[in-house]
Order: C-alpha cells, then sequence, then structure tokens
C-alpha cells in the first residue's frame, strides 16, 4: 500500500517574512544560499513567506543604511505587519554589532509587537528556553568578535598594500591616474574613471596623469612658492585661465588640499581618518615615502606645506567673530570673496568648521543674511524635506492600499512592487521680481516618476510639487515660474500630491465590478 502526504491547503499556511542580507557585493550568491535554506525551513515549518526583505552589501555591524531591517522593523512597531514570523537564516545575518545588546533589543522589538524570530541555519530552536538563550548571546558575541578580528585582518592587510604602493580606494586623487598591474607587479593598461579591476590579486598603482592636470598642479605649485601668490589669488588665476579642478571651479579649500597633499611628492599618506570620517592626527598616518611618481619635488612641496602652517593658526570662537565684526563695520557688507581676500580674518571655511556654516556666524555678528550664501543650510534643508516626502508618499500609499518602500539610494520609492518613484525638493530663487525654479529632467532618469517639490524662498517647506512621468520625454534643466508656465508643464504642476497617491489606490475586482 502506498501513502501520499496530504499537503494542507494554502490558507493554512503561516505567514511570514525572510530577512536576507550579504555584508559585500562579492558575495554574489549569499543571498540565494539564505533563500534557499530559508524556503526548506519554511515548508518544513507550514510557513507562506509573504514579504522579504533585503539588504545587499550592507554591513551588520550598524542598522544605519539597512534599509531593508529598519522597513521590517517599521511594519512591526506600527502594527501594520501582514505577518507573525520572521525567518532569518542565522544569528549573524540578523546582525554583527559591536554591542551584542542591539542584535537582542531589535528581536525583542519583534518579540514585543507578537512576531517571532526564527534563525534557519542554527543548531537550536529560538523558543526562548534557557539553552536556547544561552546559545543566542553566545553566537551574537562570536558573531561581534569576527566582525572585529575580520576589520582588524583586513586594515593590517590594507596597510601591508600601502606599503609596497599599491593604491587603495576609489579613483585617484586630481593629477594622477590609476594603472593596472598584476599581483607580480605585471603592468597591463590605465583604467578609466568608473572602471574597477576584474581579478582580485589584481593591484593599482597611481601614475600622474593627464598632462593638463598635471600642469595645472605645477602652475599652482610655481604660483605659491615662487610668485609668493595666496591660496585665493591662485584659485582666481586658475579659474581665469580655465583650469577646471575635475570639471568644478577652484576654490580656497581645494588650493589648500593641493599644496598640503603628500601625493604630489610621491608620498602615500594612508589613515588619514578613522571610524565616522574624524580626522587622525598627522604623526598617526601610515606615510609610504616614493610610493608614486611624483609630481612635484620633495624640496617644493615641503615649502609649500611650511608656508601654510605658517599662514594658519588657531582661533578662538571669540577673536574669530571679532576679526568678523570688525571686517564688517569696516567694509559696510559680508561676502564669501571678501573673508577671502581679506589677511585680517580666517577663511570661509574655518568659519563654517567652527559656527556650522556662515550664515551662523554672519548672524553673530549683527550682519544680514543673504539667501544666496545659505547653501548649506538650503542642501541640509532640501534633503529633509525630500525625507519627509518621501515618508509622505509612502504612508499615504499604504493607506489606500498600495505597497510603498524605500530604497537604500536615497529619493527612490517602489510603489506598488514596480513603479520608481525619484523625488527630490528643489529652491527657488528671486529673479526681475519673480521666483524661479529649476526642474532637474535630464537624459537619464532612472525611475519611471520624477516628483519635484519646490520652495518658495523664504518659506522653509514645499510650496507644490510637478509630478513628471518619464514617458512625457522632457528633458533638460527646465526653469519654472509659480504660475502660468508653459502648457505642456502645467499638465504636471499639482498643488498637492493627492491624484498622484490616488493612482496607486487598489481595488478588488468585484468592488469595480
Amino acid at each position: 500500500m502506498q501513502f501520499s502526504r496530504i499537503k494542507k491547503p494554502v490558507s493554512e499556511l503561516i505567514p511570514a517574512a525572510q530577512y536576507l542580507r550579504m555584508s559585500t557585493e562579492h558575495q554574489q550568491y549569499s543571498i540565494a544560499n539564505q533563500t534557499a535554506a530559508i524556503a526548506l525551513y519554511a515548508a518544513a515549518s507550514n510557513f507562506s513567506i509573504v514579504r522579504s526583505f533585503t539588504d545587499y552589501g550592507k554591513t551588520g555591524r550598524t542598522l544605519k543604511g539597512r534599509r531593508g531591517l529598519q522597513e521590517l522593523l517599521r511594519l512591526v512597531e506600527s502594527g501594520e505587519a501582514d505577518f507573525k514570523q520572521v525567518l532569518v537564516y542565522d544569528v549573524s545575518r540578523w546582525g554583527r554589532f559591536p554591542d551584542s545588546d542591539e542584535s537582542a533589543h531589535y528581536e525583542y522589538v519583534c518579540k514585543r509587537a507578537g512576531v517571532s524570530v526564527h534563525y534557519c541555519a542554527e543548531q537550536f530552536i529560538n523558543d526562548n528556553s534557557i539553552s536556547s538563550t544561552l546559545l543566542k548571546a553566545l553566537k551574537r558575541m562570536m558573531a561581534s568578535e569576527y566582525s572585529r578580528e575580520l576589520s582588524v585582518k583586513i586594515s593590517a592587510g590594507q596597510r601591508r598594500l600601502v606599503s609596497m604602493g599599491f593604491w587603495q580606494g576609489g579613483n585617484g586623487p586630481f593629477g594622477y591616474q590609476r594603472f593596472l598591474v598584476s599581483a607580480d607587479g605585471t603592468p597591463k593598461h590605465l583604467l578609466k574613471h568608473g572602471e574597477w579591476k576584474s581579478i582580485h590579486t589584481d593591484r593599482i598603482k597611481l601614475v600622474p596623469g593627464p598632462k593638463e592636470a598635471v600642469a595645472t598642479i605645477r602652475l599652482a605649485y610655481d604660483l605659491y612658492t615662487k610668485k609668493r601668490k595666496t591660496r585665493t589669488q591662485i584659485a582666481d588665476i586658475l579659474n581665469k585661465r580655465g583650469l577646471n579642478w575635475s570639471k568644478t571651479p577652484w576654490n580656497l579649500n581645494k588650493v589648500r588640499y593641493l599644496l598640503l597633499n603628500p601625493i604630489y611628492k610621491g608620498a602615500y599618506a594612508y589613515g588619514k581618518h578613522c571610524h565616522h570620517y574624524l580626522v587622525v592626527s598627522r604623526n598617526k598616518w601610515l606615510v609610504t615615502e616614493n610610493a608614486f611618481p611624483s609630481i612635484v619635488s620633495s624640496k617644493q612641496w615641503e615649502q609649500a606645506f611650511k608656508k601654510v602652517q605658517n599662514e594658519t593658526r588657531h582661533y578662538e570662537n571669540e577673536e574669530m567673530l571679532e576679526a568678523l565684526r570688525k571686517l564688517y563695520l569696516k567694509r559696510g557688507k559680508l561676502t564669501q570673496k571678501i573673508i577671502n581676500y581679506s589677511k585680517e580674518v580666517p577663511s570661509v571655511q574655518a568659519y563654517i568648521n567652527h559656527f556650522g556654516g556662515i550664515n551662523e556666524a554672519y548672524k553673530l555678528v549683527g550682519c544680514p543674511l543673504n539667501h544666496d550664501l545659505s547653501f548649506l543650510h538650503a542642501i541640509r534643508l532640501s534633503r529633509g524635506l525630500r525625507e519627509g516626502v518621501c515618508d509622505e508618499i509612502c504612508q499615504r500609499v499604504r493607506e489606500v492600499g498600495g505597497t510603498a518602500r524605500k530604497t537604500s539610494i536615497h529619493g527612490l520609492l517602489i510603489l506598488n512592487g514596480n513603479i520608481k518613484v525619484r523625488v527630490t525638493v528643489r529652491k527657488g530663487w528671486f529673479q526681475g521680481g519673480r521666483v524661479l525654479a529649476q526642474l532637474p529632467l535630464y537624459e537619464r532618469i532612472a525611475a519611471d516618476v520624477l516628483v519635484v517639490g519646490r520652495l518658495k524662498p523664504p518659506d522653509e517647506s514645499v510650496y507644490d510639487y510637478f509630478v513628471i512621468p518619464t514617458y512625457s520625454q522632457i528633458r533638460g534643466g527646465i526653469r519654472v515660474k509659480l504660475q502660468e508656465n508653459a502648457p505642456y508643464l502645467e499638465l504636471y504642476h499639482h498643488k498637492t500630491l493627492n491624484s498622484f497617491i490616488e493612482t496607486f489606490r487598489r481595488i478588488h475586482l468585484r468592488e469595480a465590478a
């Protein structure tokens, strides 16, 4: 007699979500392996996977940037989750947090909301027993320790390669090009911008180039060390001659970087920043002399370095403000050009570093604000408002029955599973008595719909929207007014996002009939 296994109907399956994470882009099979193991576990446990949250190429040491886990936790805490189980490959995929309590906290957040977490490849059942609790704590500590040891090993390996004169990092600095060599140093070919090595054991050296950039660097050093020009004057001279820094104009900070970077004498300075991009003191840098061909001589570089050091001194905040106040009373106004050209006050960048922005310094000395100078604040404001618009769209689409999620790319949403929506915010400006703004409708918009929120100065909230689908074929940086634009633009002009949200409403076929 033959017996066949009776399958339970789909309606009896328990809805579950899966969380997947791989730490580097090189682990191309990691997600597939995790998915296969979770699928087997789900089938054996009578689970039906209804949602999938994935973080591609994301470290497990922090929650920051892990949009998949963030969205999972948001759904769980909001009560919107349509699942009561979360399936994870193992404890390390949940996280390799330096503090193992952080991993336990996120699991508790799920548990508190009535959502259980299952580790599908572990040798224990996550049933809150004493043995499973102890094993989880041990696994979390092991995951954290593995991450710490791996970080130490990677750092040691990178420092060894630096000492051998191999470039570690992204594109080369201004005036240098990346040259690919094999593991034994055999030359291969120049790498173009955006091109990367395909063989893991290959290495990258730096060589001077292109010729125009090399000539620009040498000119800047000559102007500073031989012609005794100031750094501001050097920036002006280079800009007037059309010698741009990678298609962007020169400024005081770029000239300073150029004169202080030891790479231009052929030395490789590594480890200049630690975690969170904090600057490390120079005596702690790993410096490899003669790592690359030099563009300027060591003697000329030392001259420039010492001159910059002599011109630079540390200021107290009150001293800086008093100098700026005197300059304002003397000139009757303040601009970035006036500040950078004056020998009586520090540079604009110094005020930004000390006070968080040049406008903040203006306020403290009683100088009226020029909104054209508030670009740093405008950038921060626009980014914050963009996130607010993204959150509003996601929330309202879900309210009308659709689905919405953020992606790892800032301002890019996926609505109803397959519609890509790019969100951006643009600040308007006054010109000829009118308020104008620019729509960034460039040739390649990696989305199906572009949503542009406009700020009407001096307000710091979104005034209206342009919702433009890609199929409109409108291209270019188009300037628009508050009202009465060209008819083809007014078609996409909306005061609110109500009509846009309604397009994502989901209606059951029975209701539609």
